[in-house]
């Protein structure tokens, strides 16, 4: 509900920006044109009588000066109605911006609150906000070295005896003014000393990606499983080691996945979907999926 009132509201703030140089326009057309009167023709001489024979009146000249600046002030009446309108729409804005900002700090109180309860359902630790040990161990992995202002929330803790398992949501912040982006996403993150793994990053494709490799960007590509290759784009600085690590029933696992962001360092790795924060409701699936992935390496370094 909260998140549709969100939306609702911010759909609100760009209706007043868009109407606003509407309603100034609209305004300035309406002003009604000066009536218009239609004197009769005076001869010179006809003037002349007329101005000789009229009596003149004390405090004439006064009052028709009075009258005529009466005229001009009918003539352009002032336009308060329109004033005031803009003025409540621009004054609204702040408003609506304190409101989205209460709003997303409800969600994030919801979300905290329904995690924490998930969390216990499935014996997992839980913590509202990262740890500085974690953010360290994460540091090597590209993701936590985008943009600015890094923060992971909501963490969940657990494990085996095989591996240790952490599922949280990161978020950081990109470009700034009207070009500033937020970017969320839920992240798994697994830890084993069995995972002797060669360092690489897999992605998925996109439609520039293609124009990349016209260019020389790296993307390991496999021919023989065309499945893979175009839904992702997988790069290494160990390009060698990576392409061998892939055989083809790892590239099935992978190939089953859309979606999905893969990184690893020896002994870790990470998987996400981009700008995507999962549901309460399939937290369960992210947990058994970390396991999926963490046994489908396992077999792999198995099987050299």
């Amino acid at each position: 509900m909260l998140f549709v009132l969100e939306n609702i509201v911010k759909r609100l703030t760009w209706l007043i920006l868009l109407a606003f140089p509407a309603l100034v326009c609209a305004q300035e057309g309406s002003e009604p044109p000066g009536d218009t009167e239609v004197v009769p023709a005076v001869t010179a001489g006809e003037d002349d009588e007329k101005s000789d024979d009229a009596p003149q009146e004390p405090g004439g000249a006064a009052r028709q000066q009075d009258e005529k600046e009466k005229g001009v002030d009918e003539d352009n009446p002032a336009d308060w109605p329109g004033l005031l309108a803009c003025c409540g729409l621009w004054g609204m804005i702040p408003i609506i911006l304190v409101i989205i900002f209460l709003i997303r700090r409800a969600n994030a109180q919801k979300r905290t609150q329904t995690l924490s309860g998930i969390a216990a359902e499935l014996n997992l630790e839980f913590s509202p906000m990262g740890e500085e040990s974690l953010e360290g161990q994460l540091g090597p992995f590209p993701l936590f070295n985008k943009g600015r202002k890094g923060q992971l929330t909501n963490v969940c803790v657990g494990g085996t005896d095989e591996v240790e398992l952490r599922i949280f949501d990161y978020r950081y912040t990109t470009g700034s003014g009207r070009n500033r982006r937020v970017h969320r996403q839920t992240v798994v993150a697994m830890q084993s000393a069995l995972l002797n793994l060669p360092e690489f990053r897999m992605r998925p494709e996109r439609m520039f990606d293609r124009a990349g490799q016209m260019l020389g960007l790296q993307d390991i590509d496999f021919d023989e499983h065309l499945a893979f290759s175009q839904q992702f784009v997988l790069q290494s600085d160990m390009a060698e080691q990576t392409r061998e690590f892939f055989d083809n029933t790892l590239l099935d696992f992978f190939a089953t996945r859309s979606g999905w962001s893969f990184e690893t360092q020896s002994g870790s790795f990470i998987v996400y979907r981009p700008r995507e924060l999962v549901e309460p409701t399939e937290f369960k699936s992210v947990f058994e999926d970390g396991f999926s992935c963490f046994k489908a390496l396992r077999d792999r370094l198995e099987r050299s």
